[in-house]
């Protein structure tokens, strides 16, 4: 939950809560308006924004302004229950500030239970993928971040073991299954080239907690019907027909991609039903261990290839860090690797909001993250570009003594911008280029621990020992300077 003021504490809340939106997380922004007698008469107040509203009516998926003191306990109860009923998004709510010195006796309505609020699956329809999936012969499951919001991670595991069914994870979804498990694949997404043969010889595919956008399938649908990929260097995500989505927001299903089975519910209730309903059937499937194998060390190779040297300190920060460790990968060339290359073993380890691609958000969720999970070493990836946004949170950090983890690779450029103009606009490269700090002295500045790490085996070593400092600690890495 956030709570801020009127005018610039709304606008500057406007990217958490458009990331809340594309990510579906269930944030909750409570703020001041200006006073009652303004309504409608801006009269360039203090703080003072044309269309408070409006704006947070554009990005949330829930808005509410209320006008007295005693709409605002079910104004909050029908906030936290939107949030928590269908496909979570984030809400708004506004209370002008004269309310704020105003007193009233008020109705404290009972909290509704989570499990009042879950959607249960038609049995029909878990009747008809059971019988696709039960005769399906290489079947394939692509999972969603919505598999680890209803906490149905387990159960997806029993399906995919039962079913011998390779598991597609994107960069949303990395850490919904472990990814040394033999039948998980992890993708950031794009649908590399290395997946084609064993997408195009599956007969049956689920889709778990999935939207299938853009972002993943590098797909996406113009006018007039006609298809069109993101990436020229990938092709798109071609599923089968026979096609099963579990969703919990019924507009999702067929969206993007035409469902032969659509089942709008829960994930977790529905991977409970079609798991008791499989009981039924003998299963045909036929499993693809050594394929599943060979793609996943393919797209393994894939990253080595297309980041060099520099993929090899993702190994090297996996060797410092618990497997229960979190890791916050921000919009950065290596963020986007880890995505697909960095091994995470439990749910709710790997952050990453890549859809809104808000660059600078990895030290802030970092701080999040720690006051969350206060018992588990937390990493934020951030590049030198990135971190300088919200470099200001160090002192947040010092001040509540939180020991977030910093590791900042430095190459001095915004680079997935300068290789965009090195590719699509010859080499004309405009404010791509950085003068960087004395990153490991700025940190000192903050009061926090400074280090440098050059080399994977540094970064190990600075990871292990930073994750007992008792607050921040800000680890630069150098990366070889690039030739354009």
């Amino acid at each position: 939950m956030v709570c801020t003021i009127t005018g610039p504490g709304v606008t500057n809340v406007a990217t958490p809560i458009a990331d809340a939106y594309a990510d579906s997380i269930p944030l909750l922004v409570i703020s001041t308006s200006l006073p009652r007698a303004s309504k409608g008469h801006f009269r360039g107040e203090l703080h003072g924004l044309k269309n408070q509203p409006g704006m947070m009516g554009a990005l949330a998926g829930w808005t509410r302004a209320v006008e007295y003191v005693e709409e605002i306990p079910t104004a909050l109860q029908d906030a936290f229950r939107v949030m928590r009923s269908g496909r979570p998004r984030g809400a708004y709510l506004e209370i002008p500030l004269d309310l704020l010195e105003i007193q009233a006796e008020v109705d404290i309505p009972s909290p509704t239970l989570l499990s009042d609020e879950l959607v249960r699956p038609s049995q029909a329809a878990i009747m008809a993928a059971a019988q696709l999936l039960g005769e399906a012969h290489h079947p394939l499951i692509i999972a969603g971040a919505g598999v680890t919001f209803a906490q149905a991670n387990e159960q997806l595991t029993r399906l995919a073991e039962l079913l011998q069914a390779p598991v597609l994870l994107g960069g949303k979804s990395h850490d919904v299954l472990p990814t040394d498990h033999s039948l998980v694949i992890p993708t950031r997404g794009y649908a590399p080239r290395e997946l084609q043969p064993l997408i195009e010889s599956s007969d049956v595919v689920l889709v778990v907690g999935s939207k299938l956008g853009a972002q993943r399938t590098n797909v996406t649908v113009l006018e007039g019907g006609k298809v069109r990929t993101l990436r020229t260097n990938d092709l798109g995500l071609a599923l089968p027909s026979q096609l099963i989505h579990i969703d919990i927001d019924p507009t999702e299903i067929g969206h993007n991609y035409p469902a032969k089975v659509g089942i709008a519910a829960d994930a977790g209730l529905a991977l409970d039903a079609l798991l008791a309903e499989l009981s039924n059937y003998a299963i045909n499937a036929i499993p693809r261990t050594n394929e599943i194998a060979q793609v996943k060390q393919a797209l393994r190779n894939r990253t080595r290839r297309t980041y060099g040297e520099a993929a090899f300190l993702l190994d090297g920060l996996r060797e410092g860090l618990p497997r229960n460790g979190i890791i916050v990968a921000d919009m950065t060339m290596l963020g986007y690797a880890s995505a697909q290359y960095l091994p995470v073993y439990e749910p709710r380890t790997f952050i990453h909001p890549s859809e809104l691609c808000a660059i600078g958000c990895g030290l802030p969720l970092a701080l999040g993250a720690q006051i969350a999970a206060p018992g588990r070493p937390v990493v934020a990836l951030c590049g030198d570009g990135g971190v300088l946004l919200n470099v200001g949170e160090l002192a947040t950090a010092v001040q509540e003594q939180l020991p977030v983890v910093t590791v900042i690779f430095n190459d001095a450029t915004y680079t997935a911008v300068k290789s965009d103009q090195h590719r699509r606009f010859g080499s004309r490269y405009i404010a791509t280029d950085l003068i960087a700090p004395d990153y490991v002295a700025l940190a000192q500045a903050f009061h926090a621990k400074g280090m440098r790490a050059d080399g994977p085996e540094a970064l190990r070593d600075a990871i292990s020992t930073a994750i007992y400092n008792p607050g921040p600690t800000v680890i630069e890495v150098p990366l070889p300077a690039r030739q354009w």
